[in-house]
C-alpha cells in the first residue's frame, strides 16, 4: 500500500529538525563556506583554472561532508557513509546533467525553428544578437511564443518530477552505509504532489530569499578578490536555511517512504 506524506506536518518537521542540527553541524557549515569563497574568487583570480578547479573539489567535498553530518545529526549517519554519499551525489549530478542538456538543447534550438515558422524575422546564423534577440521576443507574443513556453514549463515540470522522485536518495544512503540513487525512485511514487508542496516551504521559499539577498550582497561588496572571496562565503551561509530544511524534509520523508526492514531490498527497491 502507498504510504502518503502529510504536507503541512512534514513542512513544519523538516524545518524543526533541520534547525535542531545547526548546533552539531555548524563548523562543517563554515568550512563549507570557506571552500565556496575559495571558488568563488578563484573564478576572478589570474591563476588560471587551477583555483577555481581546487575551490570546486573542496565545495563538493566539503559539501558532503556537511550532509553526512547533518544526517547524522537527524539519527541517519553510518560512520564509513561519506564514499557512498559521495557516490550518490555524484550519480544525481551526472544524470541531471545529462537529462539538463538535452533539455536545454532543445529548447536552445527551438527558437530559431519557431522563429522562421512566425515569419516575422529573417534570421540565420550571421544574424546579430540584437537582432535574434528581438526576434525572440516578438516571436513570445505569438502562439508560436506560447507553444516555446509551454514546451519550456514541461522540460521543467520533468526535471522537477525527477528531483521530487528523488527526495530521499541521500537520507536513504546515510543510513544504510550504501548508495541508494534510482533505488529509491519507487517509495516515492504517489507522494510527488505533496513532496512539492512541502518543498515549496523547505525549498523554494528559501532558496529565493537566499538568492534575493545574495543579490543584494555582491552589489554592496567590492569588485576585488576579497569581495569576491566574501561574496562566496556569504552565498553558502545565506543558503543554510535552504540545506538544513532540504535535509530536515529527506530524513522525515525516508522514515515516512521507506520500505519495512523485513521486506527483500530488491523488492522494494524495484523502479516503476
Amino acid at each position: 500500500m502507498t504510504r502518503r506524506i502529510e504536507i503541512l506536518p512534514v513542512a513544519a518537521e523538516s524545518w524543526r529538525r533541520g534547525l535542531q542540527a545547526m548546533g552539531a553541524v555548524y563548523p562543517w557549515l563554515l568550512l563549507f563556506a570557506l571552500a565556496g569563497g575559495i571558488y568563488a574568487a578563484g573564478l576572478y583570480s589570474d591563476y588560471g583554472l587551477w583555483l577555481p578547479l581546487a575551490g570546486a573539489i573542496a565545495s563538493f567535498a566539503a559539501g558532503v561532508e556537511l550532509s553526512r553530518r547533518i544526517y547524522a545529526a537527524l539519527g541517519h549517519g553510518a560512520a564509513g557513509a561519506y564514499m557512498p554519499l559521495a557516490h550518490a551525489n555524484l550519480a544525481v549530478y551526472v544524470a541531471f546533467l545529462f537529462m539538463g542538456f538535452f533539455v536545454g538543447f532543445f529548447l536552445l534550438i527551438l527558437p530559431g525553428i519557431l522563429i522562421e515558422a512566425a515569419g516575422q524575422y529573417a534570421i540565420d546564423k550571421d544574424s546579430p544578437p540584437e537582432q535574434v534577440q528581438e526576434a525572440f521576443v516578438a516571436m513570445l507574443g505569438t502562439a508560436y511564443g506560447a507553444a516555446y513556453l509551454a514546451v519550456a514549463a514541461v522540460g521543467a515540470a520533468f526535471l522537477g518530477w525527477s528531483a521530487l522522485r528523488l527526495t530521499v536518495f541521500g537520507a536513504a544512503t546515510a543510513a544504510r552505509g550504501e548508495a541508494m540513487v534510482f533505488r529509491t525512485w519507487r517509495w516515492t511514487r504517489g507522494n510527488v504532489l505533496a513532496l512539492g508542496v512541502v518543498s515549496s516551504f523547505t525549498h523554494v521559499m528559501p532558496f529565493l530569499a537566499g538568492l534575493a539577498a545574495n543579490f543584494a550582497l555582491q552589489a554592496a561588496l567590492p569588485d576585488t578578490l576579497t569581495g569576491h572571496f566574501l561574496a562566496g562565503m556569504a552565498g553558502i551561509l545565506l543558503f543554510a536555511p535552504f540545506l538544513l530544511a532540504g535535509h530536515g524534509l529527506a530524513a522525515a520523508a525516508f522514515e515516512r517512504l521507506r520500505p519495512e526492514e523485513s521486506a527483500p531490498i530488491d523488492e522494494a527497491d524495484g523502479s516503476s
